[in-house]
């Protein structure tokens, strides 16, 4: 029988390849770049995500690049005061079974791509890009242009889409849906830790919350990187979502300025380190409503293809993870045919990424809150302290 085809070599494709692998399953992974390469800065796993990833035995080999941060501490922005603290490390193990790790996105990456290389259960073809699709009751159709510019055609059982939020599979096997602008941007940047005073150089996460703006940072690459990320509504309309997008230096600059106007020295202090930001326009989509959303017939989707969020819960490679997990465990055990294992990843997952791309948006709102609610918001930091921070809901699915 012909193997499961991925489409995109990313975080959620490469885990899919794994994870399926590890299952039995036989994949063919198509990535439209010449070379296996990851953009981006650091992420966030929580024990979510670190658990599926240690069950497929890569722990060791993520620690070696990850950082696991001591806790978590929520300052306000203006004024610099503490609001909450949420312990992790050692307290997240006991709790959830798996830590919370802070990695470079590429340094993600690599761990799965050696691992799907060591497995040996997918055949991997770099440079091609997708252009048409077809399914029937047996097999899925495709056609790509390949490295030497010709088109080339693929058959295989299924076709499962992890090639981002600008998915091809997902133009060619849904409805159009138009991703949708927040008017937020995040600018990320590195900074090397031994070159920054003594006060950054802590085990800690921090999150710095202010109007219209909030700002994250941790160490990354075994603690000599810090990563930081300022997320402010700059209110421009952009089409398309993406690195470096239609920023200039001067662009840069005025946004970081005007973000971080009326914020206490110390955050100032910080963003004013470094001069190589990063930008990334924030886009999309409604949160899922149906498994049709995920699966129709021999087509499903997985990671940003299916459910892009916003990154204010840090759940977007977690999300990848865990449909990986999921989508591999139904071709585990009884028989079925392919489009029934596809509908029943997709009723598994559909509700919980919903709830999380719902909570994305409405953390958007409430870490950028001004007035009001950012006094109600402060105060139950301030009352509630770890219970208001920690997401059983969450970290323990």
């Amino acid at each position: 029988m012909n193997p499961l085809l991925l489409v995109g070599g990313g975080i959620g494709g490469l885990a899919a390849a794994l994870a399926l692998g590890q299952n039995g399953v036989a994949t063919q992974l198509f990535e439209q770049s010449p070379a296996f390469t990851e953009v981006g800065a650091g992420i966030g796993l929580g024990p979510n995500a670190a658990s599926r990833l240690q069950a497929w035995g890569l722990l060791q080999a993520l620690q070696a690049k990850a950082f696991g941060p001591s806790q978590l501490k929520v300052m306000d922005a203006k004024n610099g005061r503490q609001l909450g603290c949420l312990p992790m490390a050692q307290d997240f193990v006991q709790r959830y079974g798996a830590p919370y790790l802070t990695i470079h996105r590429a340094d993600l990456h690599q761990v799965l791509l050696d691992a799907v290389h060591a497995q040996g259960a997918t055949e991997l073809h770099l440079g091609h890009q997708l252009l048409n699709g077809q399914a029937n009751t047996q097999s899925v159709q495709t056609q790509w242009l390949n490295p030497d510019g010709q088109t080339v055609s693929h058959e295989s059982q299924a076709v499962l889409g992890a090639d981002g939020i600008n998915s091809r599979v997902r133009e060619l096997a849904w409805d159009p849906q138009k991703l949708q602008a927040s008017g937020h941007w995040a600018y990320r940047c590195l900074l090397p830790r031994q070159a920054l005073p003594l006060a950054w150089r802590s085990d800690e996460m921090g999150l710095w919350l202010g109007p219209r703006l909030h700002v994250v940072h941790y160490p990354v690459r075994g603690g000599e990187w810090l990563n930081v990320v300022l997320l402010v509504e700059a209110g421009q309309e952009v089409q398309t979502p993406g690195w470096d997008t239609q920023r200039s230096a001067q662009q840069t600059a005025d946004d970081l300025n005007q973000a971080i106007k009326g914020s206490c020295s110390r955050l100032q202090d910080l963003v004013r380190m470094s001069e190589h930001w990063r930008a990334w326009a924030l886009f999309d989509r409604s949160p899922l409503q149906t498994a049709k959303d995920m699966a129709r017939g021999r087509v499903a989707l997985l990671g940003d293809a299916a459910h892009p969020m916003l990154p204010y819960l840090a759940q977007g490679a977690g999300m990848a993870i865990e449909d990986a997990q999921a989508l591999a465990l139904q071709w585990q055990g009884e028989d079925l045919s392919v489009e029934q294992r596809l509908q029943a990843y997709a009723q598994a997952r559909w509700q919980r990424v919903a709830k999380v791309q719902a909570r994305a948006r409405r953390n958007a709102q409430v870490f950028h809150a001004s007035g009001a609610v950012a006094w109600g918001r402060n105060a139950a930091l301030r009352w509630g302290g770890a219970a208001v921070m920690d997401m059983p809901w969450l970290y323990a699915g």
